[in-house]
């Protein structure tokens, strides 16, 4: 455990000793900020449930798939091109503590990042007017499913920071891996296949956010987003160990 956090407080303060960290912070706060108050005024005069006002903005959504492909992207690939990764790997700590180290360094800078915007369900609190029309539930189950699919996000953006040495290469691929799995029940418009178009729905993050943020409890997506986190820290592991085949 003391390795794990040596090596977690050497990932989490690097966010911080470039700009790279205070950058991030700032533009999320400053769309996403926009973006709520811009649906918080459409509910006055069009009435929209507490979830949707919160987790329903797509700014908010594009903001932070946004910065869990930056603030992946560098965990190994960047120490691969500068060659520290040997340095990191042939210290006395296994790699299996190297990704949990590094993953957990991400997640935790994604849920600080996240916590501020907690804030926002106490100014819909001032600003609906019959307070029993606030529920806590909806807000509760929302940040639930979004603090599990920002998991199920940065476990695969390590995965692909470990298989290559190149930052933009892991954007990219982390881009691309995380949007479809985002947007994945909007492939079943263009398949004619009812199994194909049921296991995109079932994976579709939109489809379990919407139901998260209006109070419904699923336990399959809970089950898909910790096996699939499990899963992806499992291939980083064994992509790092392939190191000693080469």
């Amino acid at each position: 455990m003391r390795n794990i956090f040596q090596l977690f407080r050497r990932q989490f303060l690097a966010y911080f000793r470039a700009p790279l960290g205070y950058t991030v912070i700032i533009v999320f706060y400053v769309v996403t900020g926009l973006s709520f108050c811009r649906l918080l005024s459409q509910s006055a005069t069009d009435p929209m449930q507490i979830g949707d006002i919160l987790f329903g903005s797509a700014y908010f959504w594009l903001m932070l798939m946004t910065t869990v492909v930056l603030i992946t992207m560098p965990l190994f690939a960047e120490e691969r091109h500068s060659g520290t990764i040997e340095t990191l790997l042939t210290a006395p700590v296994s790699d299996i503590q190297v990704v949990i180290a590094k993953f957990l360094a991400a997640y935790v800078f994604l849920v600080v990042m996240l916590a501020p915007t907690l804030f926002y369900s106490l100014i819909m609190y001032m600003f609906i007017a019959d307070g029993g029309a606030f529920s806590c539930k909806p807000i509760a189950t929302g940040y639930f499913i979004v603090l599990l699919i920002i998991s199920f996000y940065t476990a695969f953006g390590l995965l692909m920071s470990s298989m290559t040495k190149s930052m933009v290469v892991s954007a990219i691929l982390c881009c691309i891996g995380i949007s479809v799995t985002f947007l994945a029940d909007n492939l079943q418009y263009a398949l004619r296949n009812v199994w194909l178009e049921k296991t995109l729905s079932q994976i579709s993050s939109v489809q379990h956010v919407i139901d998260f943020s209006r109070g419904l409890i699923d336990s399959q997506p809970v089950y898909f987003y910790l096996s699939g986190t499990v899963l992806f820290l499992y291939l980083a592991v064994k992509s790092i160990e392939s190191r000693l085949w080469r």
